[in-house]
């Protein structure tokens, strides 16, 4: 289960830097700052924070408080994501990653004691 948990932290983070670049860099991105409504901009930048999670919790990755919180927040993120990018129905290839993630995530979050030693 520590395997699969590394594996997770690992993709979360690939994905969502991914999505940071492409969200920020894309059409509505910075190049277009300051004509309003840059929402993937914005939003690029704050999927910085959910792809760092895994970054921020690789020392403490046996530690059960701080699995289940960084867990818990990345498990809600994956699938409000996924049940937005489903009710938007215009990106495949993120309900595609997002439905990898999701269940990954909350397949770690309740395996979190298989993946701590407290």
């Amino acid at each position: 289960m520590r395997y699969i948990f590394g594996a997770f932290l690992v993709l979360n983070f690939l994905a969502e830097a991914l999505a940071a670049g492409t969200l920020i860099g894309g059409p509505d991105g910075i190049a277009a700052a300051g004509s309003g409504g840059q929402w993937s901009m914005h939003y690029g930048f704050a999927v910085i924070a959910i792809a760092s999670a895994g970054l921020w919790i690789w020392p403490q990755r046996r530690a059960l408080a701080a699995v289940t919180a960084v867990l818990g927040i990345l498990t809600v993120f994956h699938i409000c994501v996924l049940a937005s990018l489903i009710l938007a129905g215009d990106q495949p290839a993120g309900v595609v990653i997002h439905a990898v993630l999701a269940p990954l995530s909350a397949l770690c979050l309740l395996k979190r004691r298989a993946i701590c030693e407290s």
